[in-house]
């Protein structure tokens, strides 16, 4: 009885394998100023590129926060390159799970990039959702950003520099960085 009851469960039978997980989205070669500003997106989108976000940067980068915010917040005027690397490996140690952001990035109609063949300047409105577990943190942020990159030698576009600015809310980028800079 019990060898009919066992064999009818198909126990000893192979499951179905489940589905592989698609992999983060990375551009390995950012040859572009636009593959360089996916890399951005991918890396606030999928936790398993924080290592690659590092890269993003040139040696000298500096992140401008809004100064604004400055004069309205306990936040620097700017940061390093360490800083913002370091920032983004806390937001991801301290959630926990794999998709706890998104970053939308909008164009600006009134301002459009300037793409010349070393150096690019590309402005967008911003989106970032962000589920975290900090106390009196919002979790949408959300502004405008210029960014400002250089074509290195390589042939690999690199972010210089990262201006942020208000839009409507007073819950900037800046503010995020702020608070889970190290």
């Amino acid at each position: 009885m019990l060898l009919t009851m066992f064999s009818s469960c198909n126990i000893f039978e192979p499951r179905e394998a489940e589905k592989p997980v698609d992999p983060a989205k990375w551009n390995s070669f950012p040859t572009t100023p636009y593959l360089c500003l996916e890399n951005l997106v991918y890396s606030y989108d999928y936790r398993e590129n924080v290592f690659n976000y590092g890269t993003l940067f040139n040696d000298i980068f500096i992140f401008n926060f809004d100064p604004q915010d400055v004069r309205d917040f306990t936040v620097p005027v700017r940061w390093f390159k360490q800083q913002e690397t370091e920032m983004l490996m806390n937001v991801h140690l301290q959630s926990g799970r794999t998709r706890d952001m998104t970053l939308n990035l909008f164009e600006l109609s009134n301002q459009p990039d300037i793409i010349q063949a070393q150096h690019a300047w590309i402005f967008r409105e911003y989106i970032l959702f962000l589920n975290h577990t900090q106390p009196n943190l919002a979790n949408e942020f959300t502004g405008i950003f210029q960014l400002y990159l250089e074509r290195e030698s390589n042939g690999f576009w690199r972010i210089h520099e990262w201006h942020d600015y208000r839009g409507n809310s007073e819950w900037t980028f800046g503010r995020m960085k702020n608070a889970f800079g190290s």
